[in-house]
């Protein structure tokens, strides 16, 4: 081939070289690139893991061996230290009893006079003991003195508590006419007309309950006369019991009052109704 041949084939073909050329290039320059990026990479990962990997502690002692050497230690230490203060204790021990007095050796003493005030300790005792009970009987004496005894029974019988005429009879059976109220109703009591200041007398002894007053019956006692039976009497003044006291048969309890405003067309009276266990019973079958 003639130079100006190859002259005119370079310069035909050197472009396309020169672009080969500079595209090998370029390939063999991104793949060191990429090796040098990767190798940093691995580096850097390498380092990061050394930095977080903690330092490890040296293995600790048993703590379990240690607390049982230390404990075992201690305990000869008590043990040592109690076995010197009992041998300690029990020398003085020995040593007090020795220097107690006894009665055999340091005083004279009569077993006859021994005898005789033991003797007289234990009859001292006895005198004590009667003492006490006799003290104690004597107080229930009095308690029982004190202390009221009232006993209605079911064949007891009353007296009369004012002089006068019933008015209106016991009923619980069947209604009856009050003509102040001018209505037929029941009524639980005996109401005995009688003068005002009338005198008013127990029907039976009893211990005055209570003493009220209220809008019927005014002035109004009552009283338990035992066995759960017990005794009202209204229409009262002037009364000169009061409540615990102990009334005899025939005592003054009042004195028939004025009567209330349901009483005002009956006239002045006397309430009286008898109660067997909080109910009525009818007072005209125990008066006499």
């Amino acid at each position: 081939m003639q130079k100006k041949d190859v002259v005119k084939f370079f310069k035909k073909k050197g472009t396309i070289v020169a672009l080969s050329l500079c595209l090998v290039g370029g390939v063999a320059a991104a793949s060191y690139y990429t090796m040098e990026l990767s190798q940093n990479a691995k580096e850097e990962e390498q380092n990061l893991v050394d930095l977080n990997e903690e330092p490890k502690d040296p293995e600790p002692s048993d703590p379990i061996t240690t607390d049982k050497a230390a404990a075992q230690s201690e305990g000869n230490t008590k043990e040592n230290g109690n076995k010197n203060a009992t041998s300690g204790d029990s020398k003085n021990q020995t040593e007090s009893d020795a220097s107690k007095p006894t009665l055999a050796n340091d005083m004279d003493v009569d077993p006859a006079y021994l005898a005789d005030n033991e003797a007289k300790t234990s009859a001292d005792a006895n005198t004590a003991k009667e003492s006490e009970d006799s003290v104690d009987a004597n107080s229930t004496n009095i308690q029982a003195k004190i202390e009221p005894t009232v006993d209605f029974g079911d064949n007891s019988t009353l007296t009369w508590p004012v002089a006068g005429t019933v008015l209106i009879d016991y009923s619980m059976d069947s209604t009856v006419y009050f003509k102040t109220l001018n209505v037929y109703k029941y009524n639980p009591a005996l109401i005995i007309g009688s003068e005002v200041n009338g005198q008013v007398l127990a029907a039976a002894k009893g211990i005055v309950k209570s003493i009220d007053v209220n809008e019927e019956t005014g002035t109004t006692i009552t009283m338990n006369i035992g066995n759960n039976y017990e005794l009202v009497y209204g229409q009262l003044k002037e009364v000169p019991v009061a409540v615990g006291d102990v009334v005899e048969t025939g005592s003054i309890i009042g004195y028939v009052s004025e009567p209330t405003k349901y009483y005002c067309e009956e006239g002045s009276n006397l309430f009286f109704e008898m109660k067997k266990d909080g109910t009525p019973v009818d007072p005209f079958l125990y008066l006499e």
